[in-house]
C-alpha cells in the first residue's frame, strides 16, 4: 500500500503522480521473460529455451526449476552461471500531451544497459550409498529490471528511472520414492528492492521517487515421473509471493507540494506452474516440450491510503494470466560435447489499456542454442545464447490526474549470452 500524509489540494494532485509510480512496482516489467520474470537461472536450460527445465536439467541448477531432479544427479555438485542480458527497446511518440506550459521532448533511445544475472546452486545426497534423499540450496535473481529514460524524455510523467531487484535463497530437498517417482520442494526466502522515479506536476514540474524493500517467503514443489523407460514427465509449482515494500516517498520542486515521508507499495509476484515431457529417441538424442502458466492476475489494482487508512486512489491494472510454450532437443555428439537448441513462445501479461513505459512489453519469440563441454569426470562447462523478438505494442496511459497522457508505439528485442560451470565432488 502507498501511505503518506497530505494537507493541501496541491498534495492531492501530487498523489496521482506518486500512485502512478507505485503501479509500476507491481506491474510486469520488460525483463527477459514476458512480464518481469527472469527465467535465466540455468545456462543448460537456456540452451534449449527452457523446454526441458522441469524434466531434463541434469546439474545442480535443477533446484530452481524442479528440485525433484536432484535425485538424478551423479553425487554432490555445485553449479555457477552468469547470463548477460542485452535488452533494447524503442519508443516512438504518437501524441503524448503534457501539463499546461510544459513542452514536448524528443523521442528517447534505448533505456536499458547490459545486465548480468548470476546464479549459484549446491546439491548433495544425504545418504551417499543409496542417494534417495537429497538436500540443496539455490541463490537466484528471478525478477528484476533497470531502465533510464532520462529527465527530458517524452514519457517522463510515466517514468524516468526504474530499478527493481530480487534475490531468492531456496533451501531445498528431494526424495526418490522408487525407480519411477521422485518428489522435491523448497522454501523461497526472497528479498525485493525497488526505486522508481518519474516527473510530477503540482503547479511546476518536479520529480517523484518511490523507494522501498522487503523480505517475504514462498515455496515451490515438484515431481518427476519416469512414465516409460524412454519418457519422463515433470511437474513444478512455484507459489506467489507478496512483498510489502517499505521505504520513502519523495517529491521535489513541485511549487510547495514537496513530500518526504515514509511510504511503500505492494509487489505481488505471480505463482507459476510448469508441465514438461522429455522423450529419448535413442541413447544420444532427447526431445523436450514444456508448458508454463503464469498467474499474473494476482496483480489487479493498487489501492492508495493515507496513515488514517483513508483511500486516496484505487486504480485498476487488469493484468492477465499467461502461458509460455517451449520445444527443444538435445543431442550427445560424443563423450565430450552435448549440443541443444529450442524455441519458446512467451505471452505478455500486459494489456493495451494499462501498458506503461516501464513495461514496453509484447509477446515474445525465443530462439536458443547451447552446448556442454565435459572437461573431465568432474567438470562440465556450459554455454548458451538466445535471441528474443518482442512484438510491437502501444502505450496509452494517463498520469498526474489526467494532466499528462503518454502515447507511444513500442518495439524491442533481447540478446542473451551465458556461461556456467558444474563441478562434481
Amino acid at each position: 500500500m502507498l501511505k503518506y500524509l497530505y494537507s493541501t489540494s496541491s498534495h492531492m494532485l501530487l498523489v496521482a503522480g506518486l500512485v502512478g509510480i507505485s503501479l509500476s512496482v507491481s506491474a510486469p516489467k520488460n525483463a527477459e521473460a514476458a512480464g518481469f520474470y527472469i527465467q535465466e537461472q540455468s545456462v543448460k536450460g537456456l540452451g534449449s529455451a527452457f523446454s526441458g527445465s522441469s524434466t531434463s536439467i541434469e546439474d545442480a541448477s535443477t533446484i530452481y526449476f524442479n528440485p525433484a531432479g536432484m535425485t538424478k544427479l551423479e553425487g554432490a555438485q555445485v553449479n555457477a552461471g552468469v547470463h548477460l542480458l542485452l535488452p533494447s527497446s524503442d519508443l516512438d511518440d504518437t501524441g503524448t500531451t503534457f501539463p499546461p506550459g510544459v513542452t514536448a521532448a524528443e523521442d528517447n533511445g534505448n533505456p536499458y544497459d547490459p545486465s548480468p544475472v548470476p546464479n549459484l546452486f549446491f546439491a548433495t545426497p544425504v545418504n551417499a550409498s543409496e542417494q534417495e534423499v537429497w538436500v540443496g540450496i539455490g541463490v537466484t535473481a528471478p525478477f528484476g529490471l533497470g531502465s533510464d529514460y532520462g529527465d527530458d524524455s517524452f514519457v517522463r510523467f510515466d517514468s524516468t528511472e526504474t530499478e527493481l531487484m530480487t534475490i531468492n535463497v531456496a533451501p531445498s530437498a528431494a526424495y526418490k520414492v522408487n525407480d519411477m517417482v521422485s518428489i522435491g520442494g523448497g522454501i523461497d526466502i526472497q528479498y525485493a528492492d525497488a526505486e522508481l522515479k518519474s516527473a510530477a506536476w503540482a503547479g511546476t514540474e518536479g520529480t517523484s521517487t518511490l523507494e522501498g524493500d522487503d523480505i517475504s517467503v514462498g515455496y515451490n514443489l515438484g515431481v518427476q515421473v519416469q512414465a516409460t523407460p524412454s519418457t519422463e514427465v515433470g511437474l513444478h509449482y512455484r507459489s506467489a509471493i507478496s512483498h510489502e515494500l517499505d521505504g520513502k516517498i519523495i517529491a521535489e520542486n513541485t511549487l510547495g507540494a514537496d513530500v518526504n515521508t515514509n511510504g511503500g507499495a505492494d509487489l505481488d509476484l505471480p505463482d507459476i506452474a510448469t508441465l514438461g515431457v522429455a522423450h529419448d529417441l535413442n541413447d544420444k538424442t532427447k526431445l523436450m516440450a514444456q508448458a508454463t502458466w503464469f498467474g499474473w492476475s494476482n496483480f489487479e489494482s493498487i489501492r492508495a491510503v493515507d496513515d488514517n487508512d483513508v483511500e486516496l486512489s484505487n486504480i485498476q491494472q487488469n493484468y492477465q494470466n499467461t502461458f509460455a510454450i517451449a520445444v527443444g532437443a538435445e543431442h550427445k555428439l560424443n563423450d565430450t560435447w552435448t549440443v541443444r537448441a529450442g524455441y519458446q513462445f512467451d505471452e505478455t501479461p500486459t494489456t493495451d489499456e494499462f501498458r506503461t513505459s516501464r513495461t514496453p512489453d509484447g509477446d515474445r519469440h525465443w530462439f536458443s542454442g547451447g552446448g556442454t563441454y565435459s572437461v573431465n569426470d568432474k567438470i562440465d562447462l556450459d554455454f548458451a545464447a538466445t535471441y528474443i523478438d518482442i512484438g510491437e505494442e502501444t502505450i496509452n496511459v494517463s498520469r498526474n490526474g489526467g494532466l499528462a497522457n503518454v502515447s507511444a508505439e513500442t518495439d524491442g528485442y533481447v540478446g542473451i549470452v551465458a556461461a556456467g560451470i558444474n563441478y562434481k565432488f
